[in-house]
């Protein structure tokens, strides 16, 4: 993932005048030179909404839809001047489906050989599945989730009574396979947010799943130590007098989180489950056999003239 090209004589620091106006005004000009800190910051892609998030926490623009929308138009018009990658923001959101295709047998051996991994999770007595609430981070997530083969279930809000189904129906599969089923749960700290995940909880036991359930965030610890700024809760929302005594009248979302804060905790609640020993003897075993089908790529043209076959 390439870094953010600066265009500037020097790195910007904190109360240096903005270091890319493109002959915007000052307010703007602020705006745009705090954005390209945030990327500074991080590696890897976000959302608008994370990056967003990411300039409310600094004090770059308030928490609201307008300053959303601002940052929204701000962030499209630095990508047209090449100010930053366009693959540094991703829209998770919408996407493409087509039927896979290959120029001939050989072309998809390469690509069994390119993408063969062993299930690593048959060998531990504990099976973690990563639960997140916001489609816009999938991008964070898929990252760490598949460096450890672990599944990913994407809420997109409250869950469909199919959706809910469809995971019970894989925890209890696990279950009657012997093994245990630990849910690594990171959603917003809110009224919908904590509403939303007692709700398939709820669902996943209607089908006697069997698991253990844990959030790794957001958590109420979360808005002190990394200051995060507030949400006041809807007195609309029906579910805020609760909230409100529980947790008065503090909220925010998940996306707040620094994008390596959120890949730390990922990371932490899957190895946390996971048996070292175990997983080194099968990562051994995957490598022989990927090194086994890459042999067999290498020498397909070989084999097929032999058989007397036109690849």
């Amino acid at each position: 993932m390439p870094r953010v090209r600066i265009h500037a004589a020097a790195p910007s620091k904190v109360g240096q005048a903005p270091i890319c106006s493109r002959g915007r005004g000052r307010r703007t000009a602020e705006l745009a030179d705090a954005a390209l800190r945030v990327f500074t910051d991080f590696e890897g892609s976000m959302s608008t909404r994370q990056v967003f998030y990411q300039l409310v926490s600094v004090g770059a623009v308030e928490n609201s839809q307008r300053e959303y929308e601002r940052v929204q138009r701000l962030l499209v018009h630095m990508r047209r001047e090449h100010e930053i990658p366009y693959d540094r923001i991703v829209d998770r959101t919408r996407g493409k489906h087509q039927r896979a295709g290959w120029n001939g047998v050989q072309d998809v051996m390469v690509s069994v050989a390119e993408q063969y991994r062993r299930n690593l999770w048959v060998s531990q007595d504990t099976v973690v599945m990563v639960a997140c609430e916001k489609q816009a981070l999938e991008g964070v997530f898929s990252e760490v989730v598949d460096r450890y083969g672990a599944s990913l279930w994407t809420l997109r809000g409250y869950a469909s009574e199919s959706f809910a189904y469809e995971w019970a129906c894989e925890i209890e599969r696990l279950n009657l396979e012997g093994s245990d089923v630990a849910i690594a749960y990171f959603g917003d700290h809110d009224p919908s947010g904590l509403g939303l995940e007692q709700d398939v909880q709820d669902k996943h036991r209607r089908h006697h799943a069997d698991f253990t359930w844990e959030r790794f965030g957001l958590l109420k610890s979360d808005f002190d130590r990394f200051g995060l700024v507030n949400v006041p809760v809807k007195p609309s929302d029906s579910r805020a007098r609760k909230y409100l005594e529980l947790h008065g009248d503090r909220a925010a979302e998940l996306d707040a989180l620094r994008p390596d804060e959120l890949r730390s905790r990922i990371e932490r609640a899957i190895v946390a489950h996971i048996d070292s020993e175990e997983w080194a003897a099968l990562e051994r075993a995957e490598q022989v056999e990927r090194e086994s089908l890459r042999m067999v790529t290498i020498n397909w043209n070989k084999a097929v003239q032999a058989a007397g076959v036109n690849a």
